[in-house]
Protein backbone atom coordinates (compact mmCIF):
# COMPACT_ATOMS: atom_id res chain seq x y z
CA UNK A 1 0.00 0.00 0.00
CA UNK A 2 1.12 2.97 -0.76
CA UNK A 3 2.17 6.03 1.87
CA UNK A 4 1.39 9.49 1.13
CA UNK A 5 4.24 11.71 1.44
CA UNK A 6 4.19 15.42 2.15
CA UNK A 7 6.86 18.10 2.83
CA UNK A 8 6.05 20.91 5.57
CA UNK A 9 7.71 23.37 7.29
CA UNK A 10 9.67 22.79 10.14
CA UNK A 11 7.34 24.75 12.17
CA UNK A 12 4.73 21.85 11.22
CA UNK A 13 6.01 19.90 13.87
CA UNK A 14 6.68 20.50 17.60
CA UNK A 15 7.55 17.24 19.63
CA UNK A 16 5.71 14.64 18.49
CA UNK A 17 2.51 16.59 17.33
CA UNK A 18 2.18 17.82 13.41
CA UNK A 19 -0.50 20.20 12.53
CA UNK A 20 -1.00 19.91 8.97
CA UNK A 21 -1.85 23.41 6.90
CA UNK A 22 -5.17 23.73 5.54
CA UNK A 23 -4.19 22.72 1.44
CA UNK A 24 -2.31 19.52 2.15
CA UNK A 25 -5.16 19.11 5.03
CA UNK A 26 -7.74 19.32 2.24
CA UNK A 27 -5.91 16.54 -0.53
CA UNK A 28 -6.05 14.03 2.67
CA UNK A 29 -9.50 14.85 3.12
CA UNK A 30 -11.03 15.01 -0.45
CA UNK A 31 -8.86 13.52 -2.86
CA UNK A 32 -6.85 10.92 -0.64
CA UNK A 33 -9.88 9.96 1.33
CA UNK A 34 -7.61 9.21 4.53
CA UNK A 35 -9.23 8.44 7.84
CA UNK A 36 -7.64 8.66 11.28
CA UNK A 37 -5.37 6.11 11.95
CA UNK A 38 -4.07 6.17 8.40
CA UNK A 39 -0.51 6.65 8.02
CA UNK A 40 1.55 9.17 5.89
CA UNK A 41 4.95 10.23 5.60
CA UNK A 42 6.06 13.90 6.89
CA UNK A 43 9.25 15.75 5.43
CA UNK A 44 10.82 18.86 6.73
CA UNK A 45 13.41 19.18 3.69
CA UNK A 46 16.52 18.01 6.40
CA UNK A 47 16.81 14.04 4.99
CA UNK A 48 14.69 13.16 8.00
CA UNK A 49 10.98 11.29 7.32
CA UNK A 50 8.39 11.03 9.80
CA UNK A 51 6.04 8.10 9.59
CA UNK A 52 2.98 10.37 10.69
CA UNK A 53 -0.35 8.57 12.23
CA UNK A 54 -3.27 10.69 11.53
CA UNK A 55 -5.71 11.92 14.32
CA UNK A 56 -7.49 13.87 11.71
CA UNK A 57 -7.09 15.69 8.20
CA UNK A 58 -4.84 18.37 10.11
CA UNK A 59 -3.43 16.73 12.86
CA UNK A 60 -1.34 13.54 13.21
CA UNK A 61 1.29 11.87 15.83
CA UNK A 62 4.71 10.69 14.93
CA UNK A 63 5.05 7.24 15.29
CA UNK A 64 8.38 6.98 14.02
CA UNK A 65 11.39 8.97 12.87
CA UNK A 66 14.16 7.60 9.94
CA UNK A 67 16.93 8.87 7.75
CA UNK A 68 15.73 8.96 3.96
CA UNK A 69 17.36 5.97 1.95
CA UNK A 70 16.33 7.57 -1.73
CA UNK A 71 18.77 10.72 -1.54
CA UNK A 72 21.43 10.27 -3.75
CA UNK A 73 25.47 10.78 -2.21
CA UNK A 74 26.45 12.32 -5.64
CA UNK A 75 25.62 16.15 -5.68
CA UNK A 76 24.45 16.44 -8.92
CA UNK A 77 24.04 20.24 -10.00
CA UNK A 78 22.17 20.34 -13.99
CA UNK A 79 22.93 23.84 -15.84
CA UNK A 80 20.45 23.61 -18.33
CA UNK A 81 20.25 26.55 -20.86
CA UNK A 82 16.87 28.07 -20.87
CA UNK A 83 14.16 26.19 -22.67
CA UNK A 84 10.82 26.74 -24.56
CA UNK A 85 7.39 26.10 -23.22
CA UNK A 86 7.16 23.33 -20.90
CA UNK A 87 10.29 21.80 -21.56
CA UNK A 88 11.66 22.89 -18.48
CA UNK A 89 8.77 21.24 -16.42
CA UNK A 90 9.87 17.97 -17.80
CA UNK A 91 13.68 18.69 -17.47
CA UNK A 92 12.26 19.46 -13.47
CA UNK A 93 10.32 17.00 -12.71
CA UNK A 94 12.08 14.04 -14.44
CA UNK A 95 16.12 15.34 -13.35
CA UNK A 96 13.97 15.47 -9.54
CA UNK A 97 12.95 11.47 -10.30
CA UNK A 98 16.57 10.93 -11.42
CA UNK A 99 18.18 12.37 -8.35
CA UNK A 100 19.27 15.83 -9.56
CA UNK A 101 20.34 18.15 -6.77
CA UNK A 102 19.64 21.67 -8.08
CA UNK A 103 18.64 23.08 -11.47
CA UNK A 104 20.25 26.38 -12.69
CA UNK A 105 18.64 27.63 -15.68
CA UNK A 106 21.56 29.37 -17.66
CA UNK A 107 21.49 32.12 -20.75
CA UNK A 108 22.90 31.42 -23.62
CA UNK A 109 23.52 33.05 -26.77
CA UNK A 110 21.56 30.84 -28.58
CA UNK A 111 18.57 30.57 -26.01
CA UNK A 112 15.13 31.27 -27.30
CA UNK A 113 13.21 30.93 -24.44
CA UNK A 114 13.39 34.17 -21.99
CA UNK A 115 14.04 34.31 -18.12
CA UNK A 116 11.25 32.68 -15.93
CA UNK A 117 9.05 35.25 -14.61
CA UNK A 118 8.25 34.94 -10.30
CA UNK A 119 5.32 32.97 -11.39
CA UNK A 120 6.83 30.28 -13.31
CA UNK A 121 9.61 30.74 -10.64
CA UNK A 122 7.10 29.94 -7.93
CA UNK A 123 5.46 26.62 -10.33
CA UNK A 124 9.09 24.99 -10.66
CA UNK A 125 9.56 25.14 -7.36
CA UNK A 126 5.96 23.93 -6.94
CA UNK A 127 7.19 21.09 -9.75
CA UNK A 128 10.19 19.88 -8.23
CA UNK A 129 8.31 19.78 -4.67
CA UNK A 130 6.11 17.28 -6.08
CA UNK A 131 8.45 15.11 -7.88
CA UNK A 132 10.14 14.59 -4.65
CA UNK A 133 7.41 13.50 -2.76
CA UNK A 134 6.58 11.29 -5.47
CA UNK A 135 9.55 9.67 -6.07
CA UNK A 136 10.58 9.46 -2.48
CA UNK A 137 13.33 12.16 -1.85
CA UNK A 138 14.18 13.21 1.28
CA UNK A 139 15.35 16.62 0.21
CA UNK A 140 13.85 19.03 -2.49
CA UNK A 141 16.14 20.12 -5.24
CA UNK A 142 17.07 23.86 -5.08
CA UNK A 143 15.90 25.68 -8.31
CA UNK A 144 18.06 28.91 -9.30
CA UNK A 145 16.90 32.02 -10.76
CA UNK A 146 18.22 32.32 -14.26
CA UNK A 147 21.84 33.38 -14.78
CA UNK A 148 24.26 34.02 -17.61
CA UNK A 149 26.69 31.31 -18.28
CA UNK A 150 29.61 32.98 -17.49
CA UNK A 151 28.25 33.11 -14.13
CA UNK A 152 27.19 30.08 -13.89
CA UNK A 153 30.84 28.94 -14.16
CA UNK A 154 31.86 30.78 -11.16
CA UNK A 155 29.39 28.89 -9.14
CA UNK A 156 29.93 25.79 -10.72
CA UNK A 157 31.57 23.31 -8.23
CA UNK A 158 33.35 19.49 -8.37
CA UNK A 159 33.67 18.09 -11.35
CA UNK A 160 32.38 20.16 -14.63
CA UNK A 161 31.03 17.75 -17.56
CA UNK A 162 29.64 19.24 -20.80
CA UNK A 163 28.22 16.67 -23.63
CA UNK A 164 28.94 18.56 -26.80
CA UNK A 165 27.69 17.28 -30.33
CA UNK A 166 31.07 18.52 -31.41
CA UNK A 167 33.22 16.10 -29.20
CA UNK A 168 33.89 12.81 -31.03
CA UNK A 169 36.44 11.02 -28.99
CA UNK A 170 35.43 11.53 -25.53
CA UNK A 171 32.24 9.07 -24.32
CA UNK A 172 30.33 9.81 -21.38
CA UNK A 173 30.87 6.54 -19.75
CA UNK A 174 34.77 7.22 -19.51
CA UNK A 175 33.61 10.08 -16.45
CA UNK A 176 34.00 7.69 -13.56
CA UNK A 177 32.48 10.05 -10.57
CA UNK A 178 33.84 8.35 -7.20
CA UNK A 179 30.24 7.81 -4.37
CA UNK A 180 29.23 10.93 -3.17
CA UNK A 181 31.50 13.18 -5.27
CA UNK A 182 30.07 16.93 -6.08
CA UNK A 183 29.40 16.79 -10.04
CA UNK A 184 28.42 19.93 -12.25
CA UNK A 185 26.71 19.01 -15.63
CA UNK A 186 26.01 21.46 -18.28
CA UNK A 187 23.54 21.42 -20.89
CA UNK A 188 22.78 23.80 -24.13
CA UNK A 189 19.71 25.33 -25.05
CA UNK A 190 17.85 23.66 -28.08
CA UNK A 191 20.31 25.19 -30.90
CA UNK A 192 23.43 24.26 -28.41
CA UNK A 193 26.00 25.85 -27.18
CA UNK A 194 27.98 28.01 -29.46
CA UNK A 195 31.91 27.35 -30.09
CA UNK A 196 32.93 30.19 -28.01
CA UNK A 197 30.46 28.89 -25.14
CA UNK A 198 32.40 25.57 -25.48
CA UNK A 199 35.69 27.05 -25.22
CA UNK A 200 34.94 29.11 -22.05
CA UNK A 201 33.19 25.97 -20.50
CA UNK A 202 36.20 24.16 -21.26
CA UNK A 203 39.00 26.70 -20.20
CA UNK A 204 37.15 26.55 -16.88
CA UNK A 205 38.09 23.11 -16.15
CA UNK A 206 35.29 21.24 -18.24
CA UNK A 207 35.42 17.71 -19.52
CA UNK A 208 33.28 17.55 -23.00
CA UNK A 209 32.01 14.67 -23.67
CA UNK A 210 30.04 13.02 -26.00
CA UNK A 211 26.60 11.08 -25.84
CA UNK A 212 27.09 8.83 -28.88
CA UNK A 213 26.24 9.33 -32.95
CA UNK A 214 22.72 10.69 -32.25
CA UNK A 215 21.65 14.07 -31.50
CA UNK A 216 19.65 14.08 -28.10
CA UNK A 217 17.14 17.28 -27.82
CA UNK A 218 17.95 19.78 -25.00
CA UNK A 219 15.72 18.52 -22.52
CA UNK A 220 16.66 14.97 -23.02
CA UNK A 221 20.85 15.42 -22.82
CA UNK A 222 20.67 16.83 -19.41
CA UNK A 223 18.30 13.72 -18.67
CA UNK A 224 20.08 11.09 -19.72
CA UNK A 225 23.65 12.52 -19.48
CA UNK A 226 22.51 12.52 -15.24
CA UNK A 227 21.19 8.85 -14.97
CA UNK A 228 24.45 7.85 -16.69
CA UNK A 229 26.61 9.77 -14.08
CA UNK A 230 24.53 8.78 -11.10
CA UNK A 231 24.52 5.38 -12.10
CA UNK A 232 28.46 5.55 -12.62
CA UNK A 233 29.00 6.86 -8.75
CA UNK A 234 26.80 4.35 -7.83
CA UNK A 235 23.42 6.48 -6.97
CA UNK A 236 20.73 4.30 -9.40
CA UNK A 237 22.02 1.02 -7.86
Amino acid sequence: MTVHRFFLQAESISGDEVSIPSDQARQIRSVLRLCPGDRIIILDNTGIEYVVRLLSPSQGIIEERRRTVAEPATRLVLYQGLLKGQKMDFVLQKGTEIGISAFVPIITKRSVAGEPGEAKRRRHQMIVKEAAEQSGRGLIPEVLPAMPLHEALTRAEGMLVVPWEGEREMPLASISPSPGATMSLFIGPEGGFSLPEIEMVQAAGAHAVTLGPRILRAETAGLVSASLLLAAAGDLG
